[in-house]
C-alpha cells in the first residue's frame, strides 16, 4: 500500500514537471489499476469536449499605414472551445496496484474569441477559428489504494499535450465587415487531470467516478492581414497580430462512467466529465495481454 501511494506521488511530481515544458478534456477511465503486474495493454479512445478558457497577452495593429503600433496588453474570453481527440494507449503493469501508460493520437479545435475591454465597449472578435487535426500525446498512471468487496478505491493522473494543426480565423472589428480580415491561427494546449474515487463491480459491468482536478495551459497566436476594399494593389495591408497565454476557468469537476467486458481480456468504457466551465464525453476499448 505504501509503495503504491509513493509511486503515484512520484508520478504526480514527474507529470507536473513535464507540464511546465509543454491540452480538450480527454477520457480518463476507471480510477484504479487494471493491467496486472508485468502485463501490457493496448487501447483506443475517442473524446468530444467543450470548455471555456481565458486568454491574456499582447496584440498590435497596423491600420494600413505600413507601420506597426506598439504592443498592447490584451484579454480574450474563449467560449466553448470544441475539440475532438483520438488517442491510442499503451499501458504496462508496474505492480498489481500500479499501471503506467502513454498516449499517442490526434486532436482538433474550433472556437470564437471575444476581446475583453475594461471600459465595457465591445472589442474585436476572432470568429470561425478552425484548427484541423494535429499531433497529440500524453503520459499517465493509475493506482489502486484499497479493495473492499465489490468496491475498489483508487486514483489516476494523466497529462495530454495537444497541438491542433494551423487553422483559419476571421477578425471582426466593431462596425467593420466581418470578412474583411481573414488570417491564420496557431493553438497549443497542455492539460492535466487528477482523479480519485470508487469503482463498483456489478454482475456484468462496473460503475466508476468521482471528483477530479482539471488544469489547462497553452498559447494562441493569430495573424490577420487584408487590404481595404478601397485600397490600391500597392497600398500596405491592414494587419493585426495576437499572442496570448490561455488557461482554464474552472479547476474542480466530477466524472462518471461504465466499464464492461467485451471478452476475457478486452474491456470497453463510456463516460461523462464536467467542470463549472467544461464538459466532455468519451468512449474506448482496452485489451490486456502478457
Amino acid at each position: 500500500m505504501r509503495k503504491t501511494v509513493a509511486s503515484l506521488a512520484v508520478g504526480l511530481i514527474m507529470v507536473g514537471a513535464l507540464s511546465s515544458v509543454a491540452s480538450a478534456l480527454p477520457a480518463m477511465g476507471p480510477p484504479k489499476a487494471m493491467v496486472g503486474q508485468d502485463q501490457w495493454s493496448i487501447g483506443l479512445g475517442y473524446s468530444y469536449s467543450q470548455m471555456d478558457l481565458e486568454g491574456s497577452g499582447k496584440s498590435r495593429e497596423d491600420p494600413g499605414s505600413g507601420v506597426w503600433a506598439p504592443w498592447q496588453s490584451s484579454k480574450h474570453d474563449i467560449k466553448d472551445l470544441t475539440s475532438n481527440i483520438v488517442l491510442g494507449q499503451l499501458g504496462y503493469g508496474v505492480a498489481e496496484n500500479l499501471d503506467v501508460f502513454a498516449y499517442l493520437g490526434v486532436s482538433d479545435a474550433q472556437d470564437e474569441m471575444k476581446e475583453t475591454l475594461s471600459d465595457g465597449i465591445p472589442g474585436d472578435k476572432y470568429k470561425g477559428l478552425d484548427c484541423g487535426f494535429g499531433f497529440a500525446w500524453g503520459l499517465g498512471a493509475r493506482a489502486t489504494f484499497l479493495r473492499d468487496g465489490d468496491v475498489t478505491w483508487g486514483g489516476l493522473i494523466q497529462a495530454i499535450w495537444e497541438n491542433p494543426g494551423d487553422g483559419d480565423v476571421t477578425l471582426s472589428a466593431p462596425g467593420a465587415d466581418p470578412s474583411s480580415l481573414p488570417g491564420d491561427v496557431d493553438l497549443e494546449l497542455r492539460e492535466i487531470q487528477i482523479a480519485a474515487g470508487p469503482t463498483l463491480q456489478l454482475e456484468s459491468f462496473c460503475v466508476y467516478g468521482g471528483p477530479f482536478l482539471h488544469f489547462v495551459e497553452g498559447q494562441i497566436d493569430a495573424s490577420v492581414s487584408a487590404r481595404d476594399s478601397i485600397a490600391g494593389p500597392t497600398d500596405p495591408p491592414n494587419r493585426v497580430e495576437l499572442s496570448e497565454d490561455i488557461q482554464e476557468e474552472s479547476v474542480f469537476g466530477v466524472y462518471a462512467g461504465l466499464q464492461g467486458e467485451a471478452s476475457e481480456n478486452t474491456s470497453w468504457y463510456a463516460e461523462y466529465r464536467m467542470t463549472g466551465d467544461a464538459w466532455g464525453i468519451g468512449v474506448g476499448a482496452v485489451r490486456r495481454f502478457k
